[in-house]
């Protein structure tokens, strides 16, 4: 399975720890990024703080998003064992998670609200995971029963 966050953001508590790391902890930016800092009308120091705030709430994000998309997947298989999640995605800006399932040759994406998710493995709020599993009831095809002649 494979995760991905796309687009970038920070928490307070990882953009607070980014203000007091030491000047050399902080990752050396490229040209573009001294650019982007320039064009953002923002000192190199203080690009670099938001980088390394958007690198630690991105490491938070993907190991989050890891563990749903293990649980997620365990589910899928209950449903029907021959499907499986290939792609789990979060898009930052939009706050949408993107699926995809591939099932028997053919490939299923559906999206997510970010906030659901996050309701569900925060609190392990009952209404949230059972709106994850109403989802599950629309994309995930039941295996075929055989039928006797």
């Amino acid at each position: 399975m494979e995760i991905f966050v796309r687009g970038a953001r920070s928490d307070s508590r990882d953009w607070l720890a980014a203000q007091s790391v030491s000047p050399t902890e902080l990752p050396q930016l490229d040209e573009k990024e001294k650019e982007d800092a320039r064009l953002g009308n923002m000192s190199e120091e203080r690009y670099a703080r938001k980088i390394y705030a958007e690198q630690a709430t991105q490491k938070k994000l993907l190991q989050r998003l890891l563990k749903f998309g293990q649980w997620l997947n365990a589910k899928v298989v209950e449903r029907n064992p021959d499907v499986q999640i290939g792609r789990v995605e979060l898009y930052t800006l939009s706050g949408r998670i993107e699926v995809t399932l591939s099932a028997g040759g053919e490939t299923i994406d559906f999206e997510m609200d970010e906030d659901l998710v996050e309701r569900f493995l925060t609190t392990g709020s009952a209404e949230s995971e059972s709106s994850i599993f109403r989802l599950l009831d629309v994309y995930v095809p039941r295996p075929q029963v055989a039928k006797a002649s």
